[in-house]
């Protein structure tokens, strides 16, 4: 099965109108809905952190959709990150000053699972060997 990670800034940029990113991030969202794109992984981590600048930034019903979108879409599969993600992450947060927490923990779960593809639009990802950022609603398996 093509799967790609998602980052927690595309699926707030889907939601959020007011954000640079929105274009792209609705694209990327909706390719992945549509089963367009390769079907979009999202760890625990990326949950909680989505749904709480969600609801914080742009309200609860906002958030409960996203939740909804991430939850019962088809093309989206949450992820529990084991403890050997968390584990691996103390060490990629220590050796990358611009990774946070949660980004850390997408990199540990991509090595775990041998996923080459994320989809974000944070640049931090591109020093790390082995991930391959995509920042538009582009098919890398086609």
């Amino acid at each position: 099965m093509a799967v790609a990670l998602l980052d927690t800034n595309v699926l707030f940029a889907s939601a959020s109108a007011r954000d640079e990113y929105h274009d792209r991030g609705r694209g990327i969202v909706q390719g992945i809905d549509h089963g367009d794109l390769p079907d979009g992984i999202v760890t625990n981590y990326v949950v909680a952190e989505v749904l709480n600048i969600t609801r914080e930034k742009l309200g609860a019903g906002t958030a409960n959709e996203m939740l909804t979108r991430l939850v019962e879409g088809a093309h989206f599969v949450v992820e529990h990150a084991p403890q050997s993600d968390f584990n691996a992450a103390q060490a990629l947060f220590r050796q990358y000053d611009a990774l946070s927490f949660v980004d850390a923990t997408l990199v540990a779960s991509m090595q775990r699972e041998d996923i080459e593809y994320l989809y974000s639009f944070d640049d931090d990802f591109d020093e790390i060997d082995g991930i391959t950022r995509l920042a538009t609603a582009d098919n890398p398996f086609l």
